[in-house]
């Protein structure tokens, strides 16, 4: 089991050894990694050919990564940035999972884990490396109160290949972007 806390609450068990690598062709973990910070649990599942996420507020509820096309169906530009590996990161705010995958040509990484300073806050924080110019890049929830979307606040790269990127948090006030977001 791997959890992983933040601050001095830190806590970070494992039931077997720890791989360096979740993913399609690596080690499967027994129960699926999750990432618990104050009110925040980001608990990753293995859906089809990658992994999704889920996200609970303490008293905000659930939010569920859209997987998958967007309404447009166009599958090189899904709802949520692809992750297919995995990799668990020790920091000093406690347990970070590292993630990376492909879309059509675009390649996606993400950042998640304890925002630093907040002691109760997940920072996510995506790149997509886009060779083409993107119809659509962000991440795509679904809540209680309806479908959520964190879009980067940059417009379109001027130049191609770019790198765009887009951050979010997750706390007691629920879902919020971060400054510093964009290209």
């Amino acid at each position: 089991m791997i959890r992983g806390g933040c601050g001095r609450s830190k806590v970070v068990t494992y039931a077997t050894r720890v791989p360096a690598l979740f993913g399609r062709n690596a080690f499967m973990p027994p129960t699926p990694p999750t990432i618990r910070c104050g009110p925040v649990t980001v608990t990753f599942r293995w859906i089809g050919d990658r992994w999704a996420h889920e996200v609970d507020v303490r008293g905000l509820g659930v939010w569920r990564s859209v997987e998958g096309p967007r309404a447009d169906g166009d599958d090189r530009w899904p709802a949520a940035p692809v992750l297919v590996e995995l990799a668990p990161l020790e920091t000093p705010q406690g347990l970070a999972i590292l993630g990376v995958g492909l879309a059509g040509r675009s390649h996606f990484s993400a950042s998640i884990g304890p925002a630093p300073g907040t002691g109760g806050e997940v920072r996510f924080e995506i790149a997509c490396r886009a060779v083409e110019p993107p119809v659509w890049l962000g991440s795509t929830y679904d809540h209680a109160t309806g479908e959520v979307v964190m879009e980067p606040t940059a417009g379109p790269p001027p130049k191609l290949p770019a790198t765009v990127r887009w951050a979010y948090s997750f706390g007691a006030a629920g879902l919020a972007p971060c400054d510093g977001t964009g290209n």
